[in-house]
């Protein structure tokens, strides 16, 4: 138990898990009048932040030197904060009256925690959030698209029964867990 509490802390887990509460409950209370796919996505992009903070630790020379294996710390961690953030979002949404369907909160959580091990796989932990919130900000600013690549681009606002929102989700999700936990942070 003594290792996952000091990975846990390395990491700022519970600090996460103390402030996520709180950004959620206040994102859903600011955008749920009405709850939009817009809004929805949003609060569920905030849940991927807190959950997705401490993804390095304090210090990358022990991380290296110690003998921890650490691809499955890191696949539990990515996965640990999936879970966590996707189970927020549908818990304060159910105190309104129009709660989104849980696969589309699943799939944006998905896809939103694999963009974020991949930015942070690529371009340092530090940088992990970027890449969630630039898709998000394009998937917002562009207008709703028929065409396959207008919905891959698209796919935090698209239909949760989409198909090419969902593998595109799914893709991201896979892919940045895969990089994530071989790989790390980068440094």
């Amino acid at each position: 138990m003594r290792p996952l509490v000091l990975y846990a802390q390395s990491r700022g887990v519970p600090a996460a898990l103390v402030v996520l509460p709180v950004v959620v409950l206040v994102a859903w209370s600011a955008l749920h009048s009405p709850w939009t796919p817009l809004s929805a996505s949003l609060t569920t992009l905030a849940a991927v932040l807190v959950t997705t903070a401490g993804l390095a630790g304090q210090d990358p020379e022990l991380d290296r030197s110690t003998a921890v294996p650490w691809p499955l710390w890191r696949l539990g961690h990515l996965l640990l904060a999936a879970v966590v953030a996707a189970i927020s979002v549908l818990v304060v949404q159910e105190l309104g009256y129009e709660p989104f369907a849980a696969a589309f909160v699943v799939r944006d959580t998905a896809g939103m925690v694999g963009l974020a091990g991949l930015a942070a796989t690529v371009a340092g932990a530090r940088l992990a959030a970027t890449a969630p919130v630039l898709w998000w900000a394009v998937a917002a600013i562009m207008p709703p698209a028929e065409s396959t690549l207008g919905r891959v681009v698209t796919w935090p606002l698209g239909a949760p029964d989409d198909v090419v929102t969902r593998w595109t989700a799914g893709v991201l999700f896979a892919g940045g867990i895969a990089a994530y936990s071989a790989r790390g942070g980068h440094r």
